[in-house]
């Protein structure tokens, strides 16, 4: 049976008036195993299997190398190999001028890696043994169908002295009014090729695109926008949204972003970038993560300031500990030829104020 786990993921301010000390040892506070993985169709399963952090405990989060982890899809039964660098936050990289350069160190945590690759249809069965943890920990998911999706058109708008301005529109047809998607949208990168003197279109490693959606469907109506002064309107890089509001079986969303392309202009590059490669990445999701996304998505964001963060419900369907095990299919969209359009871009109705 799916239960929801409280996780304090903020603490409040230190209390500056307080005259005697408490002492408190966080390590008085039994952990749980916690046990995440969020499988996608086709690519290699990975499982982070660790213990829980009490919230006023600063220490890292370590994973644990010596447990028994297997996963069965119904068919066969595989064991997971541990890998202390399954898990690369290849958020250290960056591009500028087509150059990928290095701006930190990297960060890696340890995790299970499987040689199964799920498909749509699949169901899956996690179980972890832990040594001296007195519970085996179990969790179950299926991968849900692929997303189908219509690349309606989109606008780019090149009036701008540093930006070019785009306008994607796109349908996401449902067979039920209980499926749950995410969507992001990515830029190719430019590459050069000093041996040839010649630049193109990297369509592999995509650069990810924060973006804006005006829609009831998206809309935030958080009173700390309502306080802010903000439109509500959706803005960050990846949404998640889900069906049950579609009229018809399908719904039609506009996107709105900017790409800086002032250092990109000279043509003599042979590039257009009026017509740089934008695809869209777009998931349908099992419940379960659909709800852990959202609910994870809101516990980072929607903190007054970051000085209080209220305790924040947390979807878990892990069974003997905490995490989540949730499917996910995936399916890239390639834009249509992008058509220039001067639209109007700057005011409020796409674009959170102070938040560009």
């Amino acid at each position: 049976m799916k239960h929801i786990h409280y996780i304090i993921f903020a603490a409040l301010a230190l209390l500056s008036s307080c005259e005697k000390p408490i002492d408190f040892d966080p390590g008085e506070v039994s952990p749980y195993v916690v046990m995440i993985s969020k499988p996608v169709n086709d690519s290699l399963m990975s499982v982070y299997v660790g213990y829980s952090r009490f919230f006023l405990d600063n220490r890292q989060f370590v994973a644990i190398s010596d447990a028994t982890v297997t996963l069965s899809d119904g068919t066969g039964t595989y064991a997971g190999v541990y890998d202390p660098k399954c898990f690369f936050l290849s958020d250290y990289y960056g591009y500028y001028g087509g150059d990928e350069y290095w701006y930190g160190d990297s960060v890696f945590y340890g995790g299970y890696a499987f040689t199964l690759r799920p498909q749509p249809g699949d169901s899956l069965r996690l179980t972890a043994t832990v040594p001296g943890y007195d519970k085996t920990v179990t969790a179950s998911t299926s991968i849900p169908q692929l997303p189908d999706i219509e690349v309606v058109d989109c606008i780019v708008d090149t009036t701008d002295y540093y930006n070019y301005y785009y306008r994607l529109r796109f349908k996401v047809k449902s067979r039920s009014d209980a499926e749950y998607y995410s969507v992001a949208i990515k830029n190719a990168v430019t590459r050069y090729i000093s041996s040839s003197d010649t630049y193109y279109w990297d369509t592999v490693n995509l650069s990810p695109v924060y973006f804006s959606v005006n829609d009831p469907l998206v809309n935030s109506s958080d009173i700390e926008d309502v306080i802010d002064g903000y439109d509500g309107s959706f803005y960050g890089n990846e949404m998640y949204f889900s069906s049950d509001m579609f009229q018809g079986g399908e719904h039609e969303f506009t996107a709105v972003f900017s790409l800086y392309y002032y250092d990109y202009s000279d043509p003599s590059n042979g590039l257009d970038y009026r017509q740089v490669p934008i695809l869209l990445e777009v998931k349908s999701l099992t419940r379960e993560l659909y709800r852990y996304e959202k609910t994870s998505v809101n516990a980072e964001y929607n903190s007054f300031d970051g000085l209080f963060s209220e305790p924040t419900q947390v979807i878990c369907n892990v069974k003997g500990g905490i995490g989540v095990f949730g499917g996910a299919s995936q399916k890239t969209f390639k834009t249509k030829a992008n058509r220039c359009e001067v639209f109007s871009h700057n005011d409020g109705y796409y674009f959170k104020k102070g938040r560009k």
